[in-house]
């Protein structure tokens, strides 16, 4: 019994790992399931046993995801230049793909599902790891810190400057990382509010 459950997770695995790098390679709506199955080795009829259409594979995907993603960026809270090099290397390898997910916002649910759940890691990893410990504990100050350093650090900043703009991947790091550290610096030269 053991064995078994351990083969299906095996599938499953190789299911979820096929259809994400799919996914970084190609538009959503260009993969299908028949192309997820012959790249995990398996057949169509496994991928609908385990996950069922290509939209709730797309959400298992998804789920499957946050914590790789989350555990890779994982830096020590304040280490900007850390943080930043290794949000930049998660970029360099999924960004495209991500931009190519923000096309599709609206009209395919898994891909609403997906930008909900990431954005919702990235304000918790900018709150986690980059704002300030002496930042304001509520409030609008805080809020619009934090929605500071999520827009110095999104995706769409470094399609900008990487794709658009034909930066190199340092140059980019380092107005990032100026970015993140002036958006910090202002919070310690503000005076802070009441509300």
């Amino acid at each position: 019994m053991e064995a078994r459950q351990e083969a299906v997770d095996s599938t499953s695995e190789r299911i979820l790992q096929a259809a994400y790098d799919m996914w970084l390679k190609w538009p959503y709506d260009q993969i299908t399931v028949e192309a997820v199955a012959v790249s995990a080795g398996v057949s169509r009829q496994t991928v609908v046993r385990h996950f069922g259409t290509k939209d709730e594979l797309a959400m298992a995907v998804v789920d499957w995801q946050v914590p790789h993603e989350e555990a890779s960026r994982v830096a020590l809270p304040g280490d900007v230049p850390r943080a930043i090099e290794r949000l930049i290397d998660r970029y360099e390898t999924m960004g495209d793909g991500n931009v190519r997910i923000l096309e599709l916002e609206g009209r395919v649910p898994a891909v609403s599902y997906l930008l909900e759940q990431a954005r919702e890691s990235h304000r918790n990893w900018v709150t986690t790891i980059l704002l300030p410990s002496d930042a304001p504990r509520r409030g609008r100050e805080r809020d619009q810190i934090i929605l500071a350093l999520y827009a110095a650090t999104d995706v769409t900043l470094w399609k900008l400057l990487r794709r658009d703009l034909g930066q190199t991947r340092p140059t980019v790091e380092a107005i990032i990382r100026r970015m993140v550290e002036g958006v910090i610096a202002g919070t310690q030269t503000q005076p802070r509010s009441t509300s």
